[in-house]
This record gives C-alpha cells, sequence and structure tokens, in this order.
C-alpha cells in the first residue's frame, strides 16, 4: 500500500479503527446502562467555549492544557474543552436553574488537553461521566457516584480493580491549623503525597516547635493512613479539629453505605492523597485495575464550582477514561 507523503495526524491524536471502535461502543452502552439505571440522564454540550467562560470551573492543572485560539467572527478567544465538568456547571447554573435538586446528569463526550511532545501521552481523551448536583454535600451522592463505577467496572469484566477513596477536606482542615509559611506548608504537602515519612520527618524537624506534638504525630502518620476502613477509625483518634473530623466523619458514612450495598471489598482509604487539592472539596476516588499504570475512573467533590457560575449547590461526580478500560479488558486473562 501506498501512502501520500505528507498525510499525517497531528500528534497525540489518532484513528480508532473497526475493532477498537466495537470495544470502546460496548463500553460507553454498559456505563450508560448503569447510569441510567440510577436515574442519570445525558446532555451534550459543546466542543468550542469561551476560554473566560471555560477557566472558571477547571482545576489549575487544566488552565495550562487548554487548547485556544481567537474566534475570527468576534475576536473572543474560544477554547476547545479540556474537561467537560466546567460545561456541566455552566449548564446547570444558566440553563438548570429552575430544575429541582437534585439533578443527576450524565455525558458520552471527547475531551483535547495539550501535552508536552515529550509526555507520549494522548491529547484526545474519551470520557464517561456523571455529574450529581444537590442541595448540599450528603455522603448518600458520593456513595452513589463510587458505587456506580464499581457496578459499571463490575458489568463490563474488569478485573482486580479497586477505587481509591481519600478526603482532601480533612487534609485542607489540618494543613490549615498549622502555624506555618504558605512555602512549609506546601512542602509538607508534598512530601505526604510521595508518602516519604522519613522526609516529613526531616521537614518538621527543621520547622521546629511550632508544630505540636499532636499534630506532629499526625502529619506522620497521613503517609500511612492506607487500607481498609480502620484507617478513619485510625485518624479519627489522632485529630481533635472539628472541620477534619467532620471530612472524616462523612467520609466513613460514604464507606458505610458502600458496604451495606456489598461492595466494601472494591474500596481502599488513602488519607494521604492530595489529587485535585485546589479543585476538590471533599471526597475524591480514582480506580484502578490491575496491569494498568493509569486510572480507569477518577473525581470527587466539588461544592464551589457551581457557585463560581453564579448558582450556590454542592456538586460530585467523575469520570471513566474508555480507552484505558478497553485496554484493561484486552490484558484481563481469558
Amino acid at each position: 500500500m501506498i501512502i501520500q507523503p505528507g498525510i499525517s495526524l497531528p500528534q497525540g491524536v489518532r484513528d480508532i479503527l473497526p475493532d477498537e471502535a466495537r470495544k470502546i461502543g460496548a463500553v460507553e452502552s454498559a456505563i450508560l446502562s448503569v447510569f441510567e439505571a440510577h436515574g442519570f440522564e445525558k446532555v451534550i454540550t459543546p466542543l468550542l467555549e469561551y476560554v473566560d467562560v471555560l477557566s472558571l470551573g477547571m482545576g489549575e492543572s487544566l488552565k495550562d492544557r487548554v487548547l485556544k485560539f481567537i474566534d475570527p467572527s468576534t475576536g473572543k478567544v474560544v477554547a476547545i474543552r479540556p474537561d467537560i465538568t466546567p460545561q456541566i456547571a455552566r449548564v446547570v447554573a444558566t440553563r438548570m436553574r429552575d430544575f429541582p435538586l437534585p439533578l443527576k446528569l450524565c455525558y458520552n463526550e471527547n475531551v483535547l488537553r495539550y501535552q508536552e511532545p515529550r509526555d507520549g501521552k494522548s491529547r484526545e481523551v474519551l470520557q464517561i461521566g456523571a455529574e450529581y448536583i444537590s442541595a448540599k454535600a450528603e455522603p448518600q451522592a458520593d456513595a452513589e457516584m463510587i458505587i456506580m463505577g464499581i457496578e459499571a467496572l463490575k458489568k463490563l469484566g474488569v478485573k482486580s480493580f479497586k477505587i481509591d477513596i481519600g478526603d482532601v477536606g480533612f487534609l485542607r482542615a489540618i494543613l490549615n491549623r498549622l502555624p506555618v509559611t504558605e512555602d512549609a506548608r506546601r512542602v509538607i504537602k508534598e512530601t505526604i503525597a510521595i508518602k516519604d515519612a522519613s522526609g516529613l520527618e526531616s521537614v518538621l524537624d527543621a520547622i521546629g516547635a511550632s508544630i505540636g506534638e499532636r499534630d506532629r504525630r499526625l502529619l506522620l502518620n497521613l503517609t500511612t493512613f492506607y487500607g481498609e476502613d480502620e484507617v478513619i477509625e485510625k485518624a479519627l483518634s489522632f485529630s481533635d479539629d472539628g472541620d477534619a473530623r467532620a471530612s472524616l466523619n462523612h467520609l466513613q458514612r460514604v464507606v458505610g453505605i458502600i458496604a451495606e450495598w456489598g461492595l466494601g471489598a472494591f474500596v481502599t482509604i488513602d488519607l494521604g492523597e492530595f489529587r485535585g487539592f485546589d479543585y476538590y472539596t471533599g471526597i475524591i476516588f480514582e480506580g484502578f485495575a490491575s496491569g494498568i499504570g493509569k486510572p480507569i475512573l477518577s473525581g470527587g467533590r466539588y461544592d464551589t464550582l457551581i457557585e463560581r457560575y453564579g448558582y450556590g449547590c454542592a456538586a460530585t461526580g467523575f469520570a471513566f477514561d474508555v480507552e484505558n478500560i478497553v485496554s484493561a479488558l484486552d490484558r484481563a486473562p481469558g
């Protein structure tokens, strides 16, 4: 076969041929059927948004990965969406404000993100996600999102997967009470995130006596607060901060609801996880399958996001990375 010279695709995007497209279609159908069974309704958002509108709802990690250009008809800067959640927030705040809460919305869309060429990552990501918008943060809503994720992965036949659950609200409460500079707080956070207990001990030694012994022991234990639900009890025994304990009690209820559904074996707790610290407000979670080094789903609670678009309500959500799920299914034995 002769290929015309110069015919190629931009870096980070690819064609999907029939065999893989069938697999992707089957994954999409299975996940959307689980969402539908839980009462979620599909919305379709536009590929393009004005960048200033989209930026209201983006985390800092995404703002530098937006592909944008000048709209010739208006002279305004337009962005290709790098994430669907800000679009859902805009839709809820501007088009669905009069709809009764809670709102259960889902989507099946592509997003496009700038990636450094050396990263070797795909720019285009196929996402299927769900967002639960309510008047206030409720454990039942957080639990339902994780339950849907587990149910969908079971329905797809994904083997040996786990959902890791943390809570950035708990971590934020702990860090905010520390009598240290922002730089010191950042270093503490980064050291805990990589589970470096000895490094954290050195950092705390350098800070000195301004951090009390109780807080010091709690911070050091954050590098080990990983495992089953007894981790939450252990954290409660260390923490006397009201906000931190409220976050842990919320998390404990979420895990309890998941267990009531008979799905507790699929979750682990990681109280030292800082993913999305500047974006999420409470529960965070990621799903991993055996043999796949990248998350197959991720999400969390983001109670301040929709308020940036002028509508004060709570929200939690997550998205599947469809191609990572296909990879997990392809690698499964048998």
